[in-house]
């Protein structure tokens, strides 16, 4: 990849020129250990250290409530609504980008889902290598400390006010060059790159599981009558957090929505977690995941093995915003993971 060096300097000028152009989000300090992306303006503060934003980047390409459909009885028509904003989101850390990328496998196959496709061609994702590690975070160990694709430009700070950009796309080329000739890294630049990943991705092998990752899928196949979903299902609340806030959920609700006259309305979509006691309620009252015991382990299944099995890849990238949204406390994977493993390590 082309790697260019841009300093502190240069943002201003660069933000200022891309708000013209795209909606741009950056890190920002919402409160004390609270960071988001949020709308950039010229005398806010980046969070350059930020450890996890608390809202994933999944609602800027499937937002938690999206018209699909508006529809006029009287006529009998029916228009379809694409949304598709042009956005950049800057600073997004590996593990959300490997997130996104795992959508765009869910979203495209199969049927593909436009309204995904369409924000997600309308949006720009700098990625930025993390300075702090967040204390429930377990990503390095689950295959999402780093990614090859999924962003237009990948961002390091190496020194002060200094910066590594590695080029993922032509637009983000094209965005970076805005304003002026670039400059191209050297070889002490690269370097420095790659001893600040190092650095981090020590710091983040502190919090790990207790084996390889790729095992995940068998491991939970051993474990279907494990006590352990009882045990902590007793304490769910089924308030659905760690389904809001996982970068990899994507389940919604159809819904529609009439005017006063039943004349006129909107088919719409929202977000829904299949922890909550009504996600699989169908027709006639029947509910295929009754009891709290169901539902937890579900979770963990399509998390740990159900996607996997899909597409080779664990439905979880280690964020910990489940860990931290959870207040009964017990919605932590790298806890059940290595528990179950504990359980299980005879057999293997």
């Amino acid at each position: 990849m082309t790697t260019y060096t841009v300093y502190k300097e240069q943002l201003p000028g660069l933000f200022e020129k891309w708000s013209r152009q795209y909606a741009l989000h950056v890190p920002a300090r919402l409160r004390e250990g609270f960071y988001d992306l949020v709308p950039w303006k010229k005398d806010l503060e980046i969070a350059w250290d930020y450890d996890v934003a608390y809202n994933s980047p999944k609602r800027f390409v499937m937002p938690p409530h999206e018209a699909l459909i508006t529809f006029d009885r009287r006529t009998c028509e029916a228009q379809p609504v694409f949304e598709a904003p042009k956005q950049i989101l800057f600073g997004v850390h590996p593990y959300d980008v490997k997130a996104l990328n795992q959508l765009d496998q869910l979203m495209e196959g199969g049927s593909p889902d436009q309204n995904y496709i369409r924000r997600r061609e309308a949006t720009v994702v700098m990625a930025f290598e993390p300075l702090t590690v967040s204390a429930s975070a377990f990503w390095a160990s689950v295959g999402a400390a780093s990614v090859a694709h999924g962003f237009d430009l990948y961002w390091t700070k190496v020194g002060p006010a200094a910066f590594t950009v590695e080029v993922g796309s032509a637009r983000g080329e094209e965005l970076l060059g805005m304003n002026g000739p670039l400059l191209a890294s050297t070889a002490g630049d690269k370097e420095g790159a790659r001893r600040a990943k190092a650095r981090i991705l020590t710091k983040a092998r502190k919090n790990a599981l207790r084996y390889n990752w790729e095992e995940t899928p068998r491991l939970l196949a051993k474990c279907w009558d494990s006590p352990l979903w009882r045990r902590y299902s007793q304490m769910c609340l089924a308030c659905g957090s760690c389904n809001l806030v996982c970068p990899t959920c994507y389940c919604f609700d159809i819904r529609e929505e009439a005017d006063d006259q039943l004349d006129k309305g909107t088919r719409y979509r929202e977000w829904d977690g299949c922890m909550l006691e009504s996600f699989a309620k169908v027709a006639g009252n029947h509910n295929f995941r009754p009891k709290a015991q169901d539902r937890y382990r579900h979770r963990y299944f399509r998390k740990g093995k159900y996607i996997y099995d899909k597409i080779g890849e664990l439905g979880c990238v280690g964020c910990g915003r489940c860990v931290r949204a959870c207040t009964a406390g017990i919605a932590n994977p790298l806890k059940v993971f290595n528990e179950l493993w504990e359980e299980t390590a005879h057999e293997y």
